[in-house]
């Protein structure tokens, strides 16, 4: 009666635990429990086993709980030499969960471990075996293993027994020095041998788990064990039938142990004996040619795993040619289906049979289905993709596969733009058909693909085009057209200047006047690397005739005078030495000179390509997400959504997919909190060469131009008083929202995901990427109900500051189905008020939704930080030239609880804002600045210079005066607001 009593006390601990209201409630539960068995232990009186197991179990469920339990070790260590399993098991249960295998008590119980192992109660070896399997170190490895090592080879245990006791001896060996070889080859290749006879599967699959952890270290003195293992392929493919249920999955026989046998013939060389060899050809052609797609999704991923391993072998044993042209045939049509998990392995394994020369015009027969593959709403396949397209180009397929790839760039994932971009200059260089093309395909690339061209491809493109003289006049001609077109990205803007200002003399249709205003225009903002370059360039341009314009050189010489009393040590070196050498043309002519050709090295995007390759071998590759089954329908989903581009046509929508959590998606680069992509490609100057932020930073450019009238102010998204559905532009509608889209709506503008709106049968959540004025969202709808949605709608209204490209959306949603929609969005000027989507449909009850909800789309998604710091002196000068409102405001921002200075930096960092330390005189103030990107249609993108400054009441931090600058009024009176209600709701 007493043991029944303790153990509903146990329980009553349990429920008292599970009901508590709240956190604060259940940790006065748990500190009084501790209190208790503290004192149980601290007593001194003799506490029973029976007590010490239920104070144990009690620790053990605290522990999980996620409190720190730093007593009791001891107490769950003498529990384990107990006679009774009920206490054995606590006591080894509780070891594994609280200790490490550096901690000092386990020398406490080493002794126990070893009579459980040389025991015969096959129970407390199993325990033992488990304990040491998840727990054992090296001290255990020296002490343990010849137990292990005698129940692993002793056939009168039962199998349960053998099979812990291999997978413990696996743990062993790892755990154990490299120099400490505790399995001999000579020794234990013959144990092996014996042991791989036996007949029980799940003895089997351990055994040969223990074997492909030792041939991973090394397989030599193992090779006689091949034969074994290849026979014991031929059984599992010949004789099905005799597998027991309990080893038949779906009507394969053990699939895993087949995969590990396949996987453990690649650590061995190809068999010197032709029987084997020929055993083992026909064993992976009766995989390869075998495999046939089966409706279960399930019996499809068990048979497709054996298949790739297969294929695999057959690599590693270079393996006749008809082999792996079957092969690449299986996985073209693996590359073709829908369900994205294959998808990618077939890729995966096509681009290792891509290096097997014998069988890329095989793969070339693919070429449009890999090409499709970069389409692929997911972007690891994408990624697959283009790796096996860069592999299996040739000098055949060069030219289309590069014009893809240039016509894929318009629309590429941001995460995948700079491989995509290296690897297309690459091919470029090593397969040009002709020089020309090669010059044409790198200036396009270079223009296309903006701030993600590195300097080695530029300076690749330099090289080769300075080494062939039939290309200097072409070369300069393209780059007149590139900067005729509007490039103003730098490593654009850097390859045409050299071209120029090495061949710019060889045009004769252009002057060379001409060919400095082009090039000046863009000079205000360059970095300062590139306005060195520049520099040079203009000396070149200036020597280039004697008989130069007198106009040109005077334009030369004033930007050389401004640049000798730069701040830039480099710059001002530069101009000094340039007004020395223009002040002598002599001297001049005989020092600047043309670049000779470089000599023969190897390639600089080669070795870009190798140094990135190597970076990225040591990351963890980005796969699909292995999604469960669903019991009704068994079809996958993926996770990513496709770009779209504001200058294609609309996608088509993509699949219908199975509902999943739209927080913490991966599907391109990682995005600030509030959807900047970094680093952010910086928005090139106006074409009159006008920079916003010229004096911000030092430079004394004209200031920016004027900005328009303000628009009319409409209902404040932020206001939460009133109707809510008011707010949200309709009468209230018949199906309400599970939460509040109000607060949805907050938080998506200071992350890059979230949910828009959810009610009982819908849910919308929203992944969001921004770059200069342009930003890509993608809205997941998934249908929660279990009956469909008709007449489903998402629409964005046209409004005169967006210009918007939305997807295609499909009338109806089926149950647990979503759906995912890309919408690009361009910035045309300044805005008050975010933009609005409509959300609609109809239940087959003839219940309706209809929602009108604003989109996340506001003032600090189109802001980007400044690179450097700002100098005190020059943002108070800016400031004090805003006068007053309305282009600086202020609001004071009452709180209801204190709020301390760095939560408030982290959220302006999170819009978008460089937060300023050291400027603001009184230390507790906050300063950021930043500058908000628009491009008016048909013009160069725009910037607006932001200033923010945030005063904190000293006494109890819950005032706060907001105060934005900025030269556009609609500009200041929205980040103003955004700003003050996201310091009201933190």
């Amino acid at each position: 009666m007493a043991k029944l009593v303790n153990m509903r006390g146990l329980q009553q601990f349990i429920a008292d635990i599970r009901g508590s209201q709240n956190k604060e409630q259940e940790k006065l539960r748990v500190d009084k429990e501790l209190g208790k068995i503290r004192k149980k232990f601290a007593s001194g009186n003799v506490v029973t086993e029976y007590d010490k197991k239920k104070y144990v179990w009690k620790l053990l469920y605290i522990y999980m709980l996620g409190y720190d339990v730093e007593f009791g070790h001891k107490q769950a260590a003498d529990l384990i030499p107990a006679v009774k399993y009920a206490e054995k098991q606590v006591g080894y249960m509780a070891c594994a969960i609280l200790l490490n295998e550096k901690d000092e008590f386990l020398r406490l119980i080493i002794n126990s471990i070893r009579n459980d192992l040389i025991s015969r109660n096959e129970a407390f070896q199993c325990l033992a075996l488990g304990f040491v399997g998840n727990v054992g170190g090296a001290e255990m490895a020296s002490l343990l293993t010849v137990d292990v090592m005698n129940l692993l080879t002793n056939g009168a245990v039962r199998p349960i027994v053998r099979k812990k006791a291999a997978l413990c001896l696996l743990r062993l060996i790892r755990k154990s020095p490299p120099e400490a070889e505790i399995l001999a080859p000579d020794v234990w290749s013959v144990k092996l041998a014996g042991l791989l006879e036996e007949r029980d599967l799940g003895v089997l699959l351990a055994l040969v788990t223990l074997l492909l952890g030792i041939v991973s270290r090394s397989y030599e003195g193992y090779e006689s064990l091949v034969p074994k293992v290849v026979r014991l392929l031929e059984r599992l493919q010949n004789v099905k039938k005799e597998v027991t249920p309990d080893y038949t999955y779906y009507g394969i026989a053990s699939p895993w142990l087949q995969v590990k046998c396949l996987r453990v013939l690649q650590y061995f060389p190809r068999p010197d004996d032709p029987a084997i060899m020929k055993a083992l050809l026909d064993v992976l052609r009766k995989i390869i040619s075998g495999n046939e797609v089966a409706k279960n999704i399930n019996k499809n991923n068990a048979q497709h795993a054996i298949v790739f391993e297969a294929v695999a072998l057959a690599l590693a044993l270079e393996a006749d040619t008809d082999l792996l042209t079957s092969s690449v045939s299986l996985l073209g049509k693996f590359i073709s289906v829908r369900e994205p998990n294959i998808k990618y392995l077939g890729l995966e394994n096509m681009v290792r049979l891509a290096e097997v020369p014998a069988v890329n015009d095989t793969i070339v027969r693919h070429q449009k289905s890999i090409i499709a593959t970069l389409k692929d709403p997911d972007v690891s396949i994408r990624r697959r993709g283009l790796d096996l397209l860069f592999t299996m180009c040739n000098s055949q397929n060069a030219p289309e596969i590069v014009d893809e790839l240039l016509k894929y760039l318009n629309v590429a994932d941001f995460s995948m733009r700079d491989e995509l971009v290296l690897k297309t200059a690459v091919l470029a260089e090593r397969f040009f058909p002709s020089l020309q093309w090669y010059v044409d395909v790198m200036l396009t690339l270079i223009e296309r693909s903006g701030e993600f061209a590195t300097k080695d491809i530029w300076h690749a493109v330099a090289q080769l085009i300075t080494g062939a003289p039939e290309l200097h006049e072409y070369a300069a001609v393209k780059a007149i057209e590139l900067l005729q077109r509007g490039t103003s990205h730098e490593p654009a803007v850097c390859c045409a200047a050299y071209l120029l200002g090495e061949y710019g003399r060889l045009v004769k249709d252009v002057p060379t006047k001409a060919q400095f205003a082009l090039l000046h225009e863009r000079f205000v903002a360059m970095s300062a690397e590139a306005k060195g370059l520049l520099l040079s360039v203009y000396m070149k341009m200036v020597l280039q005739d004697p008989s130069a314009d007198a106009g040109l050189k005077q334009q030369v010489l004033e930007v050389y005078d401004r640049y000798s009393k730069h701040m830039d040590a480099d710059l001002q070196q530069r101009a000094v030495e340039d007004l020395c050498l223009i002040a002598r043309p002599d001297v001049a002519r005989r020092n600047v000179v043309a670049m000779p050709p470089w000599e023969k090295r190897k390639s600089l995007l080669l070795r870009r390509l190798t140094e990135k390759e190597g970076e990225e071998a040591d990351e963890q590759q980005q796969k699909p997400v292995w999604l469960q089954e669903d019991e009704g329908t068994g079809e996958a989903i993926t996770t990513a959504a496709a770009p779209v581009s504001l200058s294609a046509a609309p996608p088509a929508a993509a699949a219908k997919q199975e509902p999943v959590d739209f927080i913490g998606l991966d599907d391109g680069p990682a995005p600030s909190s509030n959807g900047h992509v970094a680093p952010a490609a910086a928005p090139a100057a106006a074409s009159a060469g006008v920079d916003p932020l010229a004096d911000l930073f030092g430079l004394d450019a004209p200031a920016a131009a004027p900005t328009p009238a303000p628009m009319p102010r409409a209902s404040d998204p932020f206001s939460v008083s009133g109707d809510l559905h008011g707010l949200m532009g309709g009468a209230p509608p018949e199906i309400r929202p599970v939460g509040d889209p109000v607060e949805w709506f907050g938080k998506l503008c200071v992350s890059s995901a979230g949910v828009l709106y959810e009610d009982a049968h819908l849910q919308v959540g929203m992944k969001l990427q921004f770059q200069g004025s342009q930003g890509q969202l993608v809205f997941f709808l998934g249908n929660k109900a279990a009956a469909p949605l008709e007449r489903l709608i998402l629409a964005v209204p046209p409004q005169p500051q967006f210009a918007f490209q939305l997807a295609s959306v499909p009338g109806r949603l089926d149950p647990n189905k979503q759906i995912q929609v890309p919408l690009m969005v361009a910035c045309v000027s300044p805005f008050l008020e975010p933009p609005r989507v409509q959300i609609a449909y109809t239940l087959p009850t003839g219940q309706q939704c209809n929602q009108t909800l604003p989109l996340p789309i506001v003032v600090s998604k189109f802001c980007t930080p400044p690179d450097a710091s700002v100098p005190r002196e020059v943002f108070f000068n800016r400031w004090r030239a805003l006068a007053g409102p309305p282009q600086k405001q202020g609001q004071r921002v009452q709180r209801l609880t204190s709020l301390s200075t760095p939560p408030v930096e982290q959220m302006l960092t999170a819009l978008g804002l460089g937060v300023q330390h050291g400027i603001d005189p009184d230390p507790e103030n906050i300063v950021a600045v930043a500058t908000f990107s628009f491009t008016p249609a048909g013009q160069q993108p725009q910037q607006v210079p932001i200033m923010v400054r945030v005063e904190v009441e000293k006494a109890q931090h819950m005032q706060f005066q907001v105060t934005v600058a900025t030269p556009d009024v609609n500009t200041t009176s929205a980040l103003k607001d955004l700003i003050a209600h996201q310091i009201s709701k933190m």
